[in-house]
């Protein structure tokens, strides 16, 4: 169920994102959601990159970044096995 919050903005701000809102043809209720969802994703992004950074002993080692998305894809795929699936290679 969703949940419901009062948020208190100056006018400034509030007008500012109103703008924004109407331009983007979205609600402002449907922005602060959708800066709320981009702020939550690189909150994942940064847990999940700290993760793989302990792994590495070096900088060099410990740089994946180039793994987000696949790494993401597997944790939150729903059903189905959370193993990825294999390529087949071309002979």
């Amino acid at each position: 169920m969703p949940k419901t919050f009062t948020v208190r903005l100056p006018n400034d701000l509030y007008e500012t994102a109103r703008a924004a809102a109407r331009r983007r043809e979205l609600s402002l209720n449907a922005l602060v959601q959708k800066g709320l969802e981009t702020i939550a994703r690189e909150e994942q992004e940064a847990r999940l990159y700290e993760a793989f950074g302990v792994l590495g002993e070096d900088a060099a080692e410990a740089d994946v970044e180039f793994a987000l998305d696949a790494q993401r894809e597997v944790v939150t795929r729903e059903g189905g096995s959370s193993r990825p699936r294999r390529r087949s290679r071309a002979r």
